[in-house]
Formats: structure tokens, C-alpha cells, sequence
């Protein structure tokens, strides 16, 4: 049985009618007998009011693109991130009912933190197949909620949060206390530390909403938080109680450990590790838009960004009143001014990095007892230089290209000490 993953779908404006004429991207699709991604657009159209947050700009398109999605032939679509939430309640359930109808698995959102935290199964060649996927890069108001007493359940995200511990030296200590006690950005929390409503660990010197601890050095570190991490491993675990084979979590970061958007957090690899020791098959890891490096823990895969498959991202067709307010630009311009303006004439912006335009589609390859028996990915581009309508649309890569994402991909991973191979136009990790 072959599974296949694919990074973030964002299809804005539809490709042109000669991109899907000999693209063996699809063919290479098909050969899978599972194929998985991270949608990451509501669907609703300009059927829906948007929330007064965005997942960075509010995105949304029409409900007709999925039956363009459709073309690729998925099995599942995971659904949280920080854009399920752009259309509120309404956006993130009208996107939920349209996949349900065109019969496709999805997990991450939902009525409550419960259904948002469900796995779905599918069983192909005698293996059933569990699928859990969550978030950690959204605003906490897109958090889905369990009803408690007479207050009904908060739809929602499945989210991950976590927090940061940040470490400097005593002489920067007294520095944040100095500026702490001059801009009185403190007040309003100290108040409620003595009126008991929080707390205050003795350790902990806070400027504003940010916590520093003394160290020996500066730096930062980050943690999964403890309930949420609990609630993800228990659903990994329902899913083997009920007889899944095989468990694959999906999970959506934006955060990094350093200065590049290529490194994982510490939270993210201390999230895999748990997961994997719960039970999962493999983390399957979305975000930051561009390749994360790739690690083997206890021969079980973790992909800690797969970047981009759909990256069709320039045309903003519905946009709300926030959105206008935020670039201070007239409501009346059409949406390809609002590009302009926004982007400074195609200058600045994500769609300008030419590493969020490669990619790589992980073949994970299971016996009858659902061992992993082989690993390969199969690196894409999509278009990056092409400057047509079909620019952000996935093709297998060249040669050239491979070698440029082989040797990326392998000083990536280097830090995890995974060995990766390269034979012509395939990447392999042994398993």
C-alpha cells in the first residue's frame, strides 16, 4: 500500500486549460493508493462574513475550485491551519459540508474541540488508516471548544498551543525590570496577581506579555502545552484501540527555532516524538511555505514541512473591509490594483522567495502488517520563474531542480542524521 502526502493548497485563481494536458504530476498522484493534503483555504465564496483575524490574509475562493482540487485525486484533506477560521464559524462549516458532500475525509475542524480532535479512517488493501491532524499557528479565537453545563461546544481548530520560555543574562534581567517599572507595561497584570486572579513564579521577570528567565546565555526554547498535547495523543491512541493499522498526523506550524523559515521549533520536534511514542505512523508536518529538514525517529518518518503544492496565492477575489482598512486602500479597486499595492508591483511578499516554490511528495510504502518497506520523494516545482497564469501550479521537477532540492533537503536533515540518497529524479531515505 502506497501513501502519499502533499504540502499546503492555496488556489486562488484557477490554472489555465493547458496545464492539465500531459501533466504527469497527476499520473505520479494516481500510481499512490492514498493521497493526503493540508487545505488551506475556506471555501465559502463571499457567502460568509469574515472574522476581525486572518491567518495572515484572509483567503477564501470559490467553491467551484474544488472540484479543481478534485483533479489530483485526494483521498483525505486536512483542515486546520491559521486560514480555516478567515470566514468564522460559518466559512470553516460551509467548507466542511462541501467536502463531506464531494466525499472527502477531512480532520482539524469542527462543531467542538472534540469532533475537530476525531480521527477519520479509510481501509485500503487491508490496512485501515487513521487520519488526526491539528494546528499550532492560528489566533487563539479560531480554538474549537468542548461544551461544559449549560454552554454549548465552540467550533473551531483542533490547536496545539505552546509557549516560550526566553533566557538572558542578569544585566539584561535588570534592563527589562528598568524598562518593565518606567513604561508601567506590567500594571494591569500586576493588578491581578494581588487580587489573586494570576500568578507570578518569583523567576519569572514579564515585559508586557513576554516571560524572561535568567541564563547563562540568551536564547529561547519553546513547549507543547500539556492538555492539548494530552488530547492529540489520546485521539492516536482511540485510533489504535479501534483497530487502525496505520496512524498519520497532520500538524500546521508557522514557528521556527531559528532566524530562517527552514528549522523547526523545539515544540514541533517535542510534539513528533510524543506522537510517534503514542502510536503514529508519521507526523506530516505544513506551515512556513518552504521544506523543513526530515527525521527518522525510531524508523518512523517525520516531515516537519512539506512547503507548498498549490501556491496560486496573488488574486485576492473576496476581501473583506478589515483587509482594505489594514493597507489603508480604496474598497473600490479591483482585486489586481489590490495586488499591486499590497505586493509594491510583485516586489515584496511570500510569493517572491523562490524556495516556496519546491517541493517534495513523500511515497511511503507499507506491507500487508503495515511496516514501512520503502520511503521516496518525488521533488515538484511549481513555476516559480514560468510568469504566466500557471505560476504556483505543481510540476514534477527536472534534473536540475532535483539536485537543487536534494542538496537542500539533505543539509536540512543533517541535523537529524537521516541518510538521504538521490537516483535521478527521486530522493530516498532508507527505512
Amino acid at each position: 500500500m502506497k501513501i502519499c502526502f502533499t504540502g499546503d493548497l492555496i488556489m486562488l485563481s484557477p490554472p489555465t486549460n493547458e496545464y492539465w494536458t500531459n501533466n504527469r504530476i497527476i499520473e505520479f498522484l494516481k500510481s499512490c493508493d492514498v493521497r493526503c493534503g493540508n487545505l488551506e483555504m475556506v471555501l465559502s465564496g463571499d457567502t460568509t462574513f469574515a472574522s476581525t483575524f486572518c491567518g495572515g490574509q484572509w483567503v477564501t475562493t470559490s467553491p467551484d475550485r474544488l472540484n479543481l482540487i478534485k483533479k489530483f485525486g485526494y483521498d483525505y484533506l486536512n483542515t486546520a491551519n491559521n486560514h480555516t477560521m478567515d470566514f468564522s464559524y460559518l466559512g470553516m462549516q460551509y467548507t466542511n459540508k462541501l467536502l463531506d458532500e464531494h466525499g472527502l475525509l477531512h480532520t482539524g475542524s469542527g462543531d467542538s474541540l472534540e469532533e475537530a480532535s476525531e480521527p477519520a479512517y479509510l481501509t485500503r488493501d487491508g490496512l485501515k488508516i487513521a487520519f488526526i491532524s491539528c494546528t499550532a499557528s492560528c489566533d487563539d479565537a479560531a480554538r474549537a471548544g468542548d461544551p461544559v453545563h449549560n454552554i454549548p461546544p465552540r467550533p473551531g481548530v483542533s490547536m496545539l498551543r505552546h509557549s516560550e520560555d526566553l533566557y538572558v543574562t542578569p544585566e539584561y534581567l535588570a534592563l527589562i525590570d528598568q524598562i518593565a517599572e518606567m513604561t508601567c507595561i506590567n500594571a494591569r497584570f500586576l493588578k491581578a496577581v494581588r487580587m489573586g486572579i494570576h500568578s507570578l513564579s518569583p523567576d519569572i521577570h514579564r515585559l508586557g506579555r513576554l516571560q524572561f528567565k535568567e541564563g547563562t546565555r540568551c536564547y529561547k526554547h519553546s513547549h507543547c502545552n500539556k492538555r492539548d498535547l494530552k488530547r492529540i495523543k489520546d485521539s492516536i491512541e482511540l485510533a489504535k484501540r479501534k483497530g487502525a493499522d496505520l496512524v498519520f498526523v497532520s500538524v500546521h506550524s508557522h514557528d521556527i527555532k531559528g532566524m530562517t523559515d527552514d528549522t523547526a521549533d523545539y515544540y514541533l520536534e517535542e510534539f513528533a516524538h510524543e506522537c510517534i511514542d503514542s502510536g503514529a505512523s508519521a507526523i506530516i508536518g505544513t506551515g512556513t511555505h518552504q521544506l523543513k529538514g526530515i527525521e527518522l525517529y525510531k524508523g518512523k518518518p517525520i516531515f516537519y514541512s512539506l512547503g507548498n503544492f498549490l501556491f496560486a496565492s496573488e488574486l485576492i477575489e473576496y476581501a473583506p473591509a478589515d483587509y482594505y482598512e489594514r493597507y489603508g486602500i480604496d474598497s473600490n479597486i479591483t482585486p489586481e490594483e489590490f495586488y499591486n499595492i499590497r505586493s509594491k508591483n510583485g516586489t515584496i511578499g511570500l510569493e517572491r522567495d523562490p524556495y516556496n516554490y519546491r517541493s517534495i511528495i513523500p511515497v511511503l510504502s507499507y506491507d500487508a502488517d503495515g511496516e514501512l518497506t520503502d520511503l521516496s520523494l518525488r521533488p515538484i516545482e511549481l513555476g516559480f520563474s514560468s510568469g504566466n497564469c500557471d505560476r504556483g501550479f505543481p510540476l514534477l521537477a527536472e534534473e536540475d531542480v532535483c539536485d537543487e532540492i536534494y542538496s537542500r533537503l539533505k543539509t536540512l536533515s543533517d541535523e537529524y542524521g537521516t541518510g538521504i540518497e538521490m537516483n535521478r529524479d527521486v530522493i530516498r531515505i532508507p527505512v
